[in-house]
């Protein structure tokens, strides 16, 4: 046990007196700062839909679906007149516009469903069916709470009932604070199409979000990578110069010194699996406890998985440079395959499916949902599972290669 401390220690002591090593730890610490915030907002304004809205009706009603759809960050809405909101839709400026039509509420309550909104898209829009969910789920709790309440205050008129106006305040109340909805909904939107003087229309925007907030991970992930890939090289360095040769005619088995060294590479990875979690939790809108337990978590069972893999290659290559210039490779390979650069939709089937056996992949979708979804919604288990599975099957290839490879200065 001594001797393993002493590998680790004097390790972790050459390698954050190195200069490269310290300039390197602060440049990602301010890389971090600069990334995260991005993460909780949206790429730019080309990841929200542009839409245009024309209230015809001005009531409390209608506003009330305005400010539902200014708070949704899918959209990005445009308030204007109808011939106006028309001539952007024909230039291709915006994907499709909303007309609340005069006396809403009455053509509710008098079911005149071709009488509520009309919504008009570019013909052939990939985004025209996105965009009409988008607006029905915004409307509908609306149009259902007016034509329910309508329906009980005909009933309580027809029943003769004293308390009337009580019954119908706390159903309103009541309808107001309900969250969740049958999945039997029925939209009345009547929609028309017309022909843009544009040839095409991006409609490219839908995951742009998403796919930027996966590069920036991407990125941080690959930064983790390049700062363990620096500290390995002394282990490397070691074999080179003969150095690993004279530990092991202390009689230090073949066992501690990989794990020694392992264990180097997985303390000095976590430092910086700290400081990403630390500054991600701080940007964070709630949870933060939650967000920096799952993110260090992420990062934590990455850097042990990819420390594994590490050493594997220390176990297979000999020179300083070689390893260097391998490893580099196999760190942009990883990233490309992984779908840390760009959609992991756009790569083959085959090529995809080296995604699964790469710790990239995991920890970048994890990480993903996280940020996207909430520490909620993952599954910690699986992911940890998933990563020390990896770390234990690199390790026991590395220690019997190290085992046959080994020449025991005598």
């Amino acid at each position: 046990m001594n001797r393993l401390f002493n590998i680790l220690q004097s390790r972790l002591k050459l390698l954050f007196k190195s200069k490269m090593i310290i300039i390197l730890l602060i440049i990602m610490i301010s890389l971090f700062g600069m990334l995260v915030g991005t993460l909780y907002h949206n790429a730019d304004e080309s990841s929200s839909i542009p839409v245009a809205v024309v209230d015809k009706d001005g009531t409390d009603m209608s506003k009330n679906i305005l400010d539902n759809l200014d708070d949704d960050k899918t959209l990005r809405v445009f308030h204007s007149t109808e011939t106006e909101a028309m001539g952007k839709l024909k230039d291709g400026q915006i994907e499709a516009v909303y007309i609340l039509k005069k006396g809403l509420k009455d053509n509710i309550i008098n079911e005149k469903y071709d009488e509520i909104i009309d919504v008009y898209y570019i013909r052939g829009s990939n985004v025209a069916k996105f965009v009409g969910d988008i607006f029905a789920e915004k409307v509908l709790r609306d149009l259902c709470l007016t034509k329910s309440i309508n329906l009980l205050e005909r009933a309580l008129e027809e029943n003769d009932y004293d308390d009337k106006d009580s019954i119908l305040r706390e159903a309103y109340e009541y309808g107001i604070s309900m969250q969740d909805y049958s999945n039997d909904k029925h939209y009345y939107i009547n929609v028309e199409f017309v022909d843009s003087d544009k040839s095409s229309i991006d409609a490219n925007t839908l995951d742009n979000d998403l796919i930027y907030k996966k590069m920036i991970l991407g990125i941080i992930i690959s930064f983790t990578s390049f700062f363990l890939l620096f500290a390995s090289i002394s282990i490397v360095k070691d074999k080179e110069n003969g150095m690993l040769g004279k530990i092991q005619i202390t009689s230090t088995n073949n066992a501690t010194i990989i794990l020694g060294n392992y264990l180097s590479l997985v303390v000095s990875g976590s430092i910086i699996g700290m400081i990403f979690s630390i500054i991600n939790s701080v940007y964070a809108a709630d949870n933060h406890l939650k967000i920096f337990f799952g993110t260090f978590i992420a990062l934590l069972m990455f850097v042990i998985s990819i420390s594994s893999l590490i050493m594997f290659f220390t176990s297979v290559i000999d020179k300083t440079s070689t390893f260097t210039m391998i490893f580099t490779i196999f760190i942009l390979i990883m990233g490309i395959v992984s779908g840390s650069f760009f959609s992991i939709d756009l790569l083959t089937g085959g090529i995809k499916s080296l995604s699964y056996l790469i710790p990239n992949y995991w920890t970048l979708n994890y990480l993903t949902d996280i940020i996207t979804k909430g520490f909620d919604s993952i599954d910690l288990l699986k992911y940890m599972g998933i990563m020390l599975v990896y770390t234990v099957i690199m390790i026991l290839i590395t220690y019997s290669i190290n085992k046959y490879r080994r020449k025991v200065i005598r």
